[in-house]
């Protein structure tokens, strides 16, 4: 490297520059153009670089590994709230459950007539306990 900026005064530059999001991978390829670095020194601080955007509070991850500047973006548009992600997927998961317990009941409902028209053992339902306790005395 022959520049006494970092990486991220460098990509912060970058990014005010071109008012805009960019996509991670041209950021980084900026920077390390800006920077001069070797692809072998890009190569091995590309993961720091990420997680040093990750953590900087200046950046902003948007879809599809795009960055930009947290201030170029409100609120509103940047939170994720977690809460939501959270119920969403414990709705889901409680519908699978239903759905499940629903499929099972239908089984056992399938079974037991089935059992009927074979004529195989029945075992007795509810309401016919008592005259099957009845027979076995």
């Amino acid at each position: 490297m022959r520049n006494d900026k970092s990486m991220l005064e460098v990509a912060y530059e970058i990014l005010e520059k071109k008012n805009g999001a960019i996509p991670f991978v041209d950021l980084m390829n900026q920077v390390a153009e800006i920077l001069e670095m070797s692809e072998e020194e890009k190569n091995a601080r590309l993961g720091a670089f990420y997680t040093d955007l990750t953590l900087d509070g200046r950046f902003v991850a948007l879809t599809d590994n795009n960055w930009d500047l947290r201030k170029n973006h409100t609120y509103d548009k940047v939170h994720i709230d977690y809460n939501e992600v959270y119920s969403e997927e414990e709705d889901s998961d409680d519908k699978d459950k239903e759905e499940e317990s629903e499929d099972e009941e239908s089984e056992k409902e399938v079974d037991e007539e089935e059992g009927e028209e074979e004529g195989s053992k029945n075992v007795p339902l509810d309401e016919d306990i008592a005259s099957f306790v009845g027979q076995n005395q």
